[in-house]
Formats: structure tokens, sequence, C-alpha cells
């Protein structure tokens, strides 16, 4: 019994250490994009950029985002399919352990192994909801009130320009979504790995969890 619960505990310990180092990683990470945003060299000259040059560099710009958009999708998926096959484990968890419970005095190393099961799956559940669940994700277009702007048509504007200045500006802002975007994919991506390797270990987990229990 004793050595059962120091595997429990020991799960626990490196469940957690792990959770701590990912978030603080990604952490890090936001604050680094966040301190590092990219903006067009002050010292291209403008005048000699024109409206092809901008739609060129906008539409690379645009066919990023997109594919950081299909990127989360197929996450999104991913997860999904993941978590159906955890349920499904967790179902079967708990109907075997309602259908062999005979109480607190007649508890087995079964039972401690069921409940254990339980809970690491529930864990794992958990920890990949965030995977699905709406999150600040940036998509193509932007919102007519982003573009219509006194800047973009002041006096001094030279006319020839504002449709240039315009584009240029939704090139930063794209430029800022794709890093945005490919952070989040990133993290995302992790989650989703370390989650399959923990899902990975759970029948070995639970096999030195009977071995430690049966003693």
């Amino acid at each position: 019994m004793l050595l059962c619960l120091l595997i429990l505990l020991a799960i626990f310990l490196l469940s957690g250490s792990i959770l701590f180092i990912v978030r603080k990683s990604n952490s890090q990470k936001n604050e680094q994009l966040e301190s590092t945003l990219w903006k067009i060299d002050p010292a291209i000259d403008v005048n000699r950029i024109s409206l092809e040059d901008v739609k060129l560099v906008f539409a690379q710009a645009e066919k990023r985002l997109d594919d950081t958009v299909k990127t989360g999708e197929t996450i999104s998926a991913r997860t999904m399919s993941l978590m159906t096959i955890m349920v499904g484990i967790l179902v079967a968890l708990c109907g075997f352990f309602i259908s062999n419970w005979k109480g607190w005095q007649n508890i087995t190393a079964k039972d401690y192994v069921t409940m254990i099961g339980l809970v690491y799956i529930m864990a794992l559940v958990g920890y990949m909801i965030k995977n699905v669940l709406p999150d600040n994700y940036y998509v193509l277009g932007s919102y007519p009130r982003q573009l219509m702007t006194p800047n973009f048509f002041a006096p001094e504007v030279d006319e020839k320009k504002i449709t240039i200045f315009m584009y240029m500006s939704e090139i930063e802002n794209y430029d800022y979504r794709i890093a945005k975007n490919l952070r989040a994919n990133d993290a995302r991506w992790k989650r989703y790995r370390y989650a399959v390797i923990a899902l990975s270990f759970l029948p070995a987990i639970l096999g030195l969890i009977y071995m430690g229990c049966d003693r």
C-alpha cells in the first residue's frame, strides 16, 4: 500500500513539474513576442514602393496567416479524436469500478488502480480541453473601423499613397497575427504531444501501481 501511494505521489509531482515548465516557457515566449513587434523599416523609401509591391507582400502574408488558421483547425480535430479515446477509456473504467465496487472495507488493488486511472484520464482531459476551447486566435480580414481611420486620410497624406499606406499597415498587422498564431499552434501541438505520450504510458503506470498495491 505504501509503495502504491509513493508511486502515485511521484506521478503527480512529475506531472505538476512538467505543466509548470511548459506554462512558464509559453509565458516567456509571449512576453518576448510582445516586446519584439515587427514594423516596416523606416529606411525604406515609400516613394519607390508601388501598389503592386505591397499587394504582392500582402498576398504572401495572407497565405501564411491562412496556413496558421488551417493548422489550428487540424490541431483541434486531432485533439477531439484523442479526447474521444480518453472519454471511451473513462467510461470503461467507470463501468468496471461500479460493477466491482464492494465498499471501502473490501477495497482491492484493482479498485485502487481503477480510481487512479480515472483521476489520471480526467486530468488528461482537463489538460487537453484548452486545445478545443475558444482562444484569442487571429483570422484573415480586418474590421472596417481598423481601416477607416483619420491617419490614412489626413490632408498631408498624398492621395496616391493612401492605399499603399493602408496595405503597409495591414502587412504589419498580419505579421503580428501570424506570429501570435504560430505561438498558439506551437503550444497546442506541445499539449497534444504530451497528452499522447502520457496516454501511451497509462498501461505501464497502472501496471506498476497494481503491483505496488498488491504487495
